[in-house]
């Protein structure tokens, strides 16, 4: 006899529409699951390429430090272990080449008093506006590989993106603060950078040792506190050179030896060379520097009074112009 299907019951409809319901929610936890796994997977993904993002941009300008106050970059704390990263030579071209930083000659008195200082001045300083642009750790391997003896900071300075203390001659040339016989120089690491080109101009004249009268001066609390790195001596950014010593020990004062006049045009065309042979040499230093770029801002006894006895050089962040008095 051929079995026959009775008509479901109530209770078998109640039973079908309860295991409908189990299924329907195994799939949406299944469902549910997936779909976390895949959003999970997009932003492990996400993730990885902004700290690639972030690591390159930490390595590669001076904006990633500044926002930081200089810490996150190459200043090394004591017991520290220096990663090696001698291999990255992405930044080497602002060292520049010895050539591109030689004074123009100095020729004999009879060609050159009263005339014309010299070519018109460029319009921004390319070697300074490299020099600004590097980045904390960039700007320590540079030194590292100038040969510049230096010792980091152990500990953050007022102002200062990446203090460095300057230990000994920088590309031959001593840079040592007036009254002061030990070498112990407080700047920022970027500042060094520029000493270590302006060293080749020096060099070339003759020049072994450099007094000056202020790298760093510290700001106040308040100053720091609206503005972490500061510019200028407050950022450790800035030298004021007093005196140059020569080979064979004579010296070049600026408050003596220049012979300016203030307000007149120091450098350029519009500018005169005077007859003095110390005062023709100090304008080399300050315009020179100036017309290779080494630094944004140059100031001499021609700007005001104030400035009568020290060239103020000056390497300036996030800037394309130069100020030459």
């Amino acid at each position: 006899m051929r079995a026959t299907h009775a008509p479901p019951t109530p209770a078998d409809e109640r039973r079908d529409r309860r295991a409908a319901r189990g299924v329907e929610r195994a799939v949406i936890v299944c469902v549910t699951i997936l779909v976390g796994s895949v959003l999970a997977a997009v932003s492990s993904t996400k993730t990885a390429g902004a700290q690639t993002v972030q690591r390159r941009t930490s390595d590669g300008g001076a904006d990633g430090d500044a926002s930081r106050g200089g810490d996150g970059g190459a200043q090394l704390e004591a017991g520290a272990t220096a990663v090696d990263d001698s291999d990255d030579t992405s930044a080497d071209h602002v060292l520049g080449r010895a050539e591109d930083d030689l004074p123009d000659p100095i020729a004999d008195e009879g060609e050159r008093t009263g005339s014309a200082e010299g070519e018109p001045l460029p319009s921004a300083p390319r070697a300074a506006h490299e020099i600004a642009a590097l980045s904390d750790r960039q700007c320590v391997r540079l030194l590292r590989r100038a040969g510049v003896a230096f010792e980091p900071s152990d500990r953050a300075v007022r102002g200062v993106a990446q203090p460095i203390y300057v230990t000994g001659p920088i590309g031959g040339v001593t840079y040592r603060a007036s009254g002061r016989r030990q070498i112990r120089e407080l700047m920022d690491c970027r500042m060094a950078i520029a000493l270590v080109r302006w060293s080749r101009l020096l060099r070339a004249l003759s020049v072994r040792e450099v007094v000056h009268l202020s790298t760093y001066r510290p700001p106040t609390q308040a100053e720091a506190e609206r503005n972490p790195v500061q510019t200028r001596h407050m950022g450790g950014m800035a030298i004021d050179a007093g005196v140059f010593v020569r080979d064979d020990g004579t010296t070049l004062s600026v408050l003596g030896d220049f012979h300016g006049r203030l307000r007149r045009p120091v450098c350029g065309p519009e500018a005169r060379v005077p007859r003095n042979e110390a005062a023709r040499v100090l304008r080399t230093i300050a315009c020179d520097s100036a017309r290779r770029g080494l630094f944004h801002v140059v100031l001499t006894p021609n700007f005001n009074v104030p400035h009568r006895n020290h060239f103020h050089l000056e390497v300036a962040r996030g800037t394309s112009w130069q100020f030459v008095r």
